[in-house]
């Protein structure tokens, strides 16, 4: 497994723009209803010929079942999606392969989970999140997949409603998209929407490394590479 997903991006355009990172939702299974999405960083970027600045994200490729108290009572676009994260590292399930990839939520009054546990009957490339029987009226939580960057934060990536007694199994997806727009880490996105002419890192052939260039007519140039930026070469 590689140590860390690092992501490069470089501003050709002529001015300064606010990009931001964010994930292809995970596949939930065993539970119905939407599933939202959150960025996972924001930076503003002036202009590489100003400058001469790249800017320099880095994602832990690790697995972490995440579980929060929500705010409002559905989730809102550029709004914060909770209040703090509750998250335990997990390995996602391969068949015939014992992992810990199961733990539980209880409120103790906000929401945490347990360490994580082993359970045969978990999904392929899915880790389970056991939801307890709960006033969801009264206690709004998510539940669902979160990331590491490089710093070393914790922010949710993709998430659902917590519903009482369920047993959700959350399938994580290596692809990563960064786009242009003001949507600070943490906070609820469009994610159709935010998609729609975003630069795609698809990390699911192995690459970890990916050079992204805005250029001046709004349009990305992506390269998946190893090793060192090609500018930097």
């Amino acid at each position: 497994m590689n140590a860390r997903y690092t992501i490069n991006i470089l501003n050709n355009s002529q001015r300064t723009q606010d990009f931001f990172l964010f994930q292809q939702p995970a596949r939930y299974a065993g539970a119905e209803g939407p599933v939202y999405s959150n960025s996972l960083y924001h930076r503003a970027l002036p202009p590489i010929a100003e400058t001469g600045a790249i800017l320099i994200l880095e994602l832990l490729p690790s697995c972490f079942a995440a579980a929060q108290a929500r705010i409002e009572p559905w989730p809102l676009s550029d709004m914060p999606s909770g209040q703090a994260l509750s998250c335990q590292p997990v390995r996602a399930s391969r068949r015939g392969q014992p992992a810990p990839n199961a733990v539980a939520m209880r409120l103790e009054p906000e929401p945490e989970l347990s360490p994580a546990r082993h359970l045969a009957d978990v999904g392929d490339d899915a880790f389970r999140i056991s939801i307890p029987e709960y006033d969801a009226a009264r206690r709004l939580c998510n539940v669902g997949q979160a990331v590491r960057t490089g710093d070393g934060r914790m922010v949710l990536s993709s998430f659902i409603d917590a519903r009482p007694g369920l047993d959700v199994d959350c399938a994580p997806l290596p692809l990563f998209y960064a786009g242009v727009g003001l949507h600070r880490a943490g906070s609820v996105i469009d994610f159709a929407g935010c998609r729609e002419g975003a630069a795609v890192c698809d990390a699911r052939q192995g690459h970890a490394t990916f050079n992204l260039i805005y250029g001046r007519r709004g349009d990305w140039t992506v390269e998946a590479v190893q090793g060192l930026p090609a500018w930097q070469e």
